[in-house]
Formats: C-alpha cells, structure tokens, sequence
C-alpha cells in the first residue's frame, strides 16, 4: 500500500463534514501516514493526530460551539502604548477561551510530541508568508532569524516552518479568522486564519511524504448562486470568490482526490446542522472509497 495522508480543509462550522470523513476511513480500516489542517481542518486534524478520538472530538467540538457563550473582548484589544484608541479593534472574540479548550482536549502538547507527521497552516499578517507549524520540518535548516533561542524556524519560499510550539497555539493560529478571532501572537508574528494563503492544505500533505492525498474540500458552496445581504455577507462572499480559484487549482497540483461533501454556507450551529454535517462527511468519504482505495494500492480492508 502505497504511503497516503489527508488533508483538511477550512471552513467554520462545515469542519464537522471532516469528523464524517475520518469517521468512514477509520470503519475500514484505514489510518493517514501524515495529516496537515487548515482553521477547521487544524482543529479537527490537529486533535486526532494527536491521538483524541474521534467520538470525544465531536462531543467536545458540539460543546465549545453550542454551549459557550460569546466573549467579546474589552477596551484592551488595541495595542498598548501604541495610541491606538480601543475602538479600532483587530477583532471581536478572544482567543484564549478556545486555546485553553484545546490544551485541556490535547494534555497540553508540544507539536514536536504528536507521532503522526502534522502541518498546521496559519498566515503571518505583517509579511504575508504561510505559517507552518509542523513536527516535520524541510530538510535544510536554515538561521532561526527574529524567533528567540530555541524556536526553530525554516524558511522555503514564502513559508516558514515553526516547530517548538504549544499544539493548542497552533491549532488557534490556524482558525483566528480575520475579522471575527482576534490576531494570536507567536513569537514576532501576528498570525491568522490559514484560509487566507492556503484553503485545503494538499501542498503540505506532499511535503511531509505522502505519495498520495486524499484532499476534503469544504468550498463547494461557494460555485453556487447565493443572495447577499448586510456588510458582513458581502465581505465573506467576495474574500471566497476570490480565493476560490487558486483552491481549485492548488488541489489540482497537489491532491490525488478531492472530496467535497455537499455543505451549504456557514451560519449559526445548531444540534440538527452538526449531524447533518457529520453525516454528509461520512456519505461523501464511503461514496469515493473504493476509488481512493485502488489509488493507494488497496483493494479491499481485511
């Protein structure tokens, strides 16, 4: 059997189609070599490779979502001594609720101490890079640069790969989604959102080894007509349409087979949504099974 990984995509809410998806390979069997995760994809892949199992992702993952209330952050979201007036925030919600959420889910882990090789996809705002925060570095290492003693970083192009840090940071860094999670600080960076460089993370898949990707892309809504209404809508669907394309074309390049659980739009999560989610993962992944089994050299499970 050839060596294979998987790579989950961005997309809020929809994150719930991927536990589906795991779900139907874990029924047969199948277990990924290398797993990389991008904002919803990191939490989701990021806990599991850890080594939560999937039933306490989900009960966890419903709790944080149905049951937490909203935590808008005070006047001390703008950036001290800066003279920045606290109303100009970067964000509405904190960060640290969550990130303590996911260190509790993860023991608290290192990235380096996850088995299973793990890219975790984050954007740098000031210098526009992809961050990774991976226990798999690039071969070649090269100076640590701006990072303090002990924090390795390796650039490769416009990317930098970051491999001493809290699993919990790093997951966080991936989901602050620009606009609604304030920035999360690592280091000298203010990181968010993967999505914004990166929507299905199937390059990084790659990296780490795989000879094979199999690819859960959470977009597909987005080629459907939709009505816009009220600014927030206008943003989200023009910074979709826009990188839209280079998703499509990314996944082309990099992934051996794409699964795009037929998900609609994000909105407010409820009970019914998340099965529903879940269940179209499951339908999605056991629809493509023998396709993607014959692309790994694997038949049939016994």
């Amino acid at each position: 059997m050839k060596r294979w990984g998987i790579a989950l995509g961005a997309g809020g809410i929809l994150g719930f189609a991927h536990i589906g998806v795991l779900e139907a390979l874990e029924s047969r069997g199948l277990r990924p070599s290398f797993v990389a995760g991008t904002s919803a994809g990191a939490i989701i892949g990021g806990l599991w490779a850890s080594g939560v199992k999937l039933s306490s992702i989900r009960y966890q993952m419903e709790t944080l979502v149905l049951d937490e209330p909203v935590r808008i952050l005070p006047g001390d979201l703008a950036d001290q001594g800066s003279g920045v007036p606290a109303t100009a925030i970067q964000g509405l919600l904190g960060t640290a609720w969550i990130e303590s959420a996911l260190a509790r889910l993860t023991g608290n882990k290192m990235i380096s101490d996850v088995e299973i090789p793990l890219s975790i996809v984050s954007c740098d705002l000031h210098t526009g890079d992809t961050v990774v925060f991976t226990n798999r570095p690039p071969r070649s290492k090269n100076s640590p640069g701006t990072l303090p003693i002990g924090h390795d970083i390796y650039p490769e192009r416009d990317r930098r790969y970051i491999t001493r840090v809290r699993l919990a940071t790093a997951i966080m860094a991936s989901a602050a989604l620009p606009g609604v999670f304030v920035p999360r600080k690592v280091f000298n960076s203010k990181l968010v959102d993967g999505g914004v460089k990166e929507m299905v993370p199937a390059y990084e898949v790659r990296r780490l080894g795989a000879e094979e990707v199999l690819s859960v892309d959470l977009g597909s809504y987005i080629d459907r007509r939709q009505e816009v209404r009220g600014v927030y809508s206008v943003l989200s669907r023009s910074f979709n349409l826009a990188t839209r394309a280079a998703t499509l074309e990314h996944l082309r390049k990099y992934s051996s087979l794409t699964l795009t659980p037929p998900v609609w739009e994000p909105g407010l999560p409820t009970p019914s949504k998340i099965r529903s989610l879940v269940e179209a993962g499951r339908r999605c992944a056991e629809k493509h099974m023998e396709e993607w089994l014959a692309l790994i050299g694997l038949q049939e499970i016994r």
